[in-house]
């Protein structure tokens, strides 16, 4: 499992998530799905503390609503 910063802009503003998953290409797939009509790229360079995600996770969208909470979600 790891983890990256996804930027996700639409009509409203920007911010950033972070997203937890098996690849970078699950990650931004989860972010488009999570947040329909939105740009979405993940962000870079990746962090190394977003990277390497601990502990076992099972569902992609659930790990992406929990970490939701976590991250700084300031509207640019």
């Amino acid at each position: 499992m790891i983890g990256a910063r996804v930027r996700v802009v639409n009509g409203d503003g920007s911010f950033t998530i972070v997203v937890c998953a098996e690849s970078l290409r699950e990650i931004e797939q989860t972010a488009r799905a999570r947040y329909p009509g939105s740009a979405v790229k993940i962000a870079f360079p990746i962090e190394p503390e977003h990277f390497f995600a601990s502990g076992p996770h099972t569902d992609t969208r659930a790990d992406l609503e929990a970490m939701e909470g976590l991250t700084d979600q300031a509207r640019l």
